[in-house]
C-alpha cells in the first residue's frame, strides 16, 4: 500500500514508523528541510521537501499512486486543503489533523462531504478521552474498551502483598469472565503468557475480558481503592482544556472538582470564559510554594498536561512526594517513558501513538473494527470480525496452529462476551478481541480474513469521526 503522510512532525514521525515497519510504501512530505533529511536518516521512507497543500509537491510525492493521504501539520487549513486535492487527484481514503475544536464542530459536515476528508483525527482530544478514561477507572494505568463497552482491557501492576503472586496462571484465583493476556517484567521483557508463566511482584499485567467483571480489580492486586472527587489539571494548552471540558460534561459520568494550572494569565483568562465548572489558576506546574498555597496535594488526581515533557516528569515528582495518590502525564517523547516509570509515574498518555493506532487500521483489511496499541508499543489489540471464508472457522481454538506471541482474550458472539479456552470453536461473525506482539499481529491476516475483495476504505469507516 502507498501512503503520504504530509508533515513529519511528532504525530507524522510516529505513523510512518508504524507503516514502515509494517512493510507499507512511506512517502512524507516535510516543509522544513532539516526536519525531512532528519525524517529520511531515520526511517525507511522516501522524504519530500515542501508545501504538503502544493499541488506539485503532491504530485513529486507520488500523489496518483497513493491509497490513503494523511495531513498532520500544525497548521488545520493546510491539512484540509491538501485532503481536498489528493481527493481531487484520485485518492482513495484521506484523513486529516484538525486541532481547532470549535471549527471543527460548526463544519463537520462541510468538511467531510464537500472537502473530501474521509476521516477527522484531533490527538489532543484523543489524548485527553485517554486520560479521562483513566480518571474514571484509577486503579489502572491503562484501559480500553471494545465491542461497544462489552470487553474492557486494563493494565495494572502488581502488588507485592496480591494474592496472586508467585503463581502460575493455571493456578490464578481469577474471577469468571477476565483472563491474562500479557506480563510486562519489570525489566522490560514483554510476554504473552500461557499456563505455565508465573506472575511476579512488580510485573504489570494486562486483563482482558467482561467489563462489569473488571471493573474492581484492586482487592485481586493489593491496591488500595481510590475513590476520585478532585482532579488538578498542569496546563492549560489544548489537552488540559480538553480534559477540562470532558470531565465537566455531566453526561460522562460522576461530575468532579476540577483545579486547572497555566502559567499563562491571557491564556487563563480564555480558559475561564470557556468553562463553566472548572477552577482555573494561575500559576508554575513546577513551583512548589504554588503547590502548598493552591492545595494541590489535596487532589486525587494530578493530571501533568503541559507541552514539555520535563516540565510533566517534574511536577509529577511533585505531586507524588506531597502525596497525590494517582499521577497522570502526557510523554511526547518515547525515550522519557522508562523515566517515568522508575520514578512511580505508571500512568502516562502518548498522543503520538495513540493517533497511530487510530490510523492504523486502516492498512488491515476490512474486518480490522479497532485496533490499540500499548503505550510502551509492546503489543497491539485488535478488534475484528471473523470472515466467513476465513481459514480457522469451525475450529477449535486448540486446534486452530495460532502462533506463540497472540492469544484471543474475549470473543462476542451474539451480545454474550465468551473468554474463550482450548475447546471454544471459532464461528463466522464472532467479534473477537485479539492481543498480540507487534511482528505477529502483522501476519494475522492469513487467519482470520476472508479471501472476498476488500470495500474500499470509505465505505468501511464511512461512520468514523
Amino acid at each position: 500500500m502507498n501512503i503520504v503522510i504530509i508533515g513529519g512532525g511528532g504525530v507524522g514521525y510516529e505513523l510512518a514508523r508504524n507503516f514502515s515497519g509494517k512493510n507499507q510504501d512511506v512517502t512524507i512530505i516535510e516543509n522544513d528541510p532539516e526536519r525531512a533529511a532528519m525524517l529520511s536518516d531515520r526511517l525507511d521512507v522516501m522524504t519530500v521537501t515542501g508545501d504538503g497543500a502544493n499541488v506539485a509537491i503532491l504530485e513529486k510525492a507520488g500523489i496518483k499512486k497513493a491509497q490513503i493521504v494523511i495531513a498532520v501539520t500544525q497548521v488545520d487549513e493546510v491539512n484540509i486543503i491538501a485532503c481536498m486535492v489528493a481527493k481531487r487527484l484520485g485518492v482513495s481514503f484521506t484523513v486529516a489533523r484538525v486541532r481547532d475544536v470549535e471549527y471543527l464542530e460548526r463544519s463537520h459536515a462541510l468538511i467531510q462531504e464537500q472537502m473530501g476528508i474521509d476521516f477527522i483525527i484531533n490527538p489532543e482530544r484523543a489524548a485527553a478521552l485517554e486520560m479521562s478514561k483513566m480518571i474514571h477507572f484509577p486503579d489502572a494505568s491503562e484501559i480500553e474498551y471494545f465491542a461497544q463497552g462489552k470487553v474492557m482491557m486494563v493494565g495494572v501492576t502488581v502488588d507485592e502483598r496480591a494474592g496472586i503472586t508467585n503463581q502460575s496462571l493455571l493456578d490464578l484465583p481469577l474471577p469468571t469472565g477476565c483472563i491474562i493476556v500479557g506480563i510486562k517484567r519489570p525489566q522490560g521483557k514483554f510476554i504473552v503468557p500461557d499456563g505455565s508463566d508465573i506472575i511476579k511482584p512488580g510485573d504489570k499485567i494486562y486483563l482482558q475480558g467482561k467489563s462489569d467483571v473488571l471493573r474492581d480489580v484492586s482487592g485481586l492486586l493489593h491496591h488500595e481503592h481510590l475513590e476520585v472527587q478532585k482532579v488538578t489539571i498542569l496546563g492549560g494548552g489544548m489537552t488540559g482544556y480538553q480534559l477540562a471540558s470532558i470531565l465537566e460534561d455531566k453526561t460522562k459520568g460522576r461530575p468532579f472538582t476540577v483545579k486547572l494550572v497555566e502559567k499563562d494569565p491571557a491564556r487563563c483568562d480564555e480558559l475561564s470564559s470557556c468553562l463553566s465548572r472548572t477552577l482555573v489558576l494561575q500559576g508554575d506546574a513546577t513551583d512548589l510554594s504554588f503547590f502548598r498555597e493552591e492545595e494541590i496535594e489535596d487532589a486525587d488526581v494530578l493530571v501533568a498536561a503541559t507541552r514539555d515533557d520535563r516540565t510533566n516528569l517534574l511536577a509529577g515528582v511533585l505531586g507524588k512526594q506531597l502525596g497525590v495518590k494517582k499521577v497522570i502525564s502526557i510523554v511526547s517523547n518515547l525515550d522519557y517513558l522508562s523515566i517515568f516509570s522508575t520514578l512511580g509515574i505508571e500512568s502516562v498518555v502518548n498522543p503520538h501513538v495513540i493517533t497511530a493506532a487510530q490510523i492504523l487500521r486502516f492498512t488491515r483489511t476490512e474486518n480490522v473494527v479497532a485496533l490499540s496499541v500499548l503505550k510502551d508499543e509492546n503489543a497491539e489489540v485488535m478488534e475484528l470480525i471473523l470472515q466467513e471464508n476465513a481459514k480457522v472457522v469451525g475450529k477449535k481454538v486448540s486446534k486452530a496452529n495460532f502462533p506463540r506471541g497472540m492469544i484471543i482474550g474475549a470473543i462476542v458472539r451474539d451480545e454474550e462476551v465468551i473468554v474463550p479456552h482450548g475447546n471454544t470453536v471459532l464461528m463466522a461473525n464472532d467479534r473477537l478481541i485479539v492481543f498480540a506482539l507487534p511482528h505477529i499481529s502483522r501476519n494475522l491476516d492469513s487467519f482470520f480474513a476472508g479471501n472476498q475483495k476488500k470495500q474500499n476504505h470509505k465505505n468501511r469507516f464511512s461512520g468514523a469521526r
